[in-house]
């Protein structure tokens, strides 16, 4: 498919009402140029549950059985997809790593299961929720993984190529006082930013790498064309747990409209950090899972004279969404 380079024009700017928008520093690096890979979250959080120290430790490179680098991956990646709570040694399961990989973060395993296994809503990514609800926590925040928020939630552009987004993401961190990061930095980011949704390319006989890829690339959200273009894929997620989107607009509220009982359909659509943004759903999409989620998610969809609006008629804890969503899937 032929497609022509295009001035990308979209602005960094974000409503001030917004607590997401209020970071004064974007993040650009930590990943160490990995994407995280299907093996390294359960790695991550089983060895933190045994040992908080485990990333500071000098052998921390042969209990995970990876490189030096890799292991720093794996430490900003539990992080920034809000498993690990990092403190400067020592780190602890946060609510949803227990929630997804197992609560007990004591050495004796007894919150593993008799093989072994993590026990856990989800320890290892099976379930098309949990790569949507990932997504969601790489997306829906500005630090640390800053491509992820931006890209998503605040430019315009749909169709574009790498130089473009990483000269976009540059004014961006020239307009955050608090973010020095380098372009070559940013264009790392970027690399590593479609590698996440994206599948690698790979010669025949290189095929046993497939392992490699990240697990993200199954949601479909970006697609690659020919002469290095890519397109965001706006439209239906047929694999999106409607519990997912409660959950994702809970947090998005809980941050950015707390004190508000309304918010319009749009802002949910297309706001800085949104649901809709960064699932990039469709405006028929999205109203369809409004107007199906159940009286008890505390949401409700209205239109009238024209006017979109979500009421919310309770403060939800964004985890009993996802709680509800797994029990339910145990059954």
């Amino acid at each position: 498919m032929g497609l022509q380079a295009r001035s990308v024009t979209g602005s960094a700017l974000v409503p001030s009402s917004s607590r997401r928008g209020k970071g004064l520093r974007y993040g650009f690096s930590g990943h160490q140029t990995f994407p995280f890979r299907y093996a390294w979250l359960p790695k991550g959080v089983s060895a933190a549950r045994r040992d908080p120290e485990v990333f500071s430790q000098p052998d921390a490179l042969v209990r995970l059985g990876v490189g030096k680098n890799m292991v720093a991956s794996i430490r900003f990646w539990c992080a920034a997809l809000g498993l690990l709570e990092m403190q400067r040694r020592a780190c602890s399961l946060t609510p949803l790593g227990k929630l997804l990989f197992g609560s007990s973060p004591i050495p004796d395993d007894r919150n593993l299961a008799p093989d072994g296994a993590l026990s856990g809503a989800d320890p290892y990514l099976e379930d098309p929720g949990t790569l949507w609800l990932l997504h969601w926590q790489l997306a829906s925040r500005p630090y640390p993984a800053s491509t992820w928020y931006l890209a998503f939630t605040c430019w315009n552009e749909s169709v574009f190529t790498r130089e473009e987004l990483a000269r976009w993401l540059s004014r961006c961190a020239r307009e955050s006082p608090a973010s020095r990061c380098s372009f070559n930095s940013i264009r790392r980011d970027v690399d590593v930013f479609l590698s996440t949704y994206t599948l690698a390319q790979r010669r025949r006989r290189h095929q046993f790498e497939d392992g490699f890829d990240c697990p993200l690339a199954e949601l479909g959200l970006i697609r690659r064309f020919d002469r290095g273009h890519y397109a965001f894929e706006r439209g239906a997620r047929p694999s999106l747990p409607d519990e997912v989107l409660a959950y994702a607009l809970a947090d998005f509220w809980q941050d950015s409209a707390a004190d508000q009982e309304t918010l319009p359909v749009e802002r949910v659509l297309f706001g800085p950090g949104s649901p809709g943004a960064a699932f990039k759903l469709g405006d028929r999409d999205m109203v369809s899972i409004l107007e199906r989620l159940p009286d008890e998610s505390g949401f409700r969809y209205d239109e009238t004279a024209g006017q979109r609006m979500i009421f919310r008629d309770r403060n939800h804890n964004p985890l009993e969404y996802i709680s509800k969503y797994y029990k339910a899937q145990q059954t």
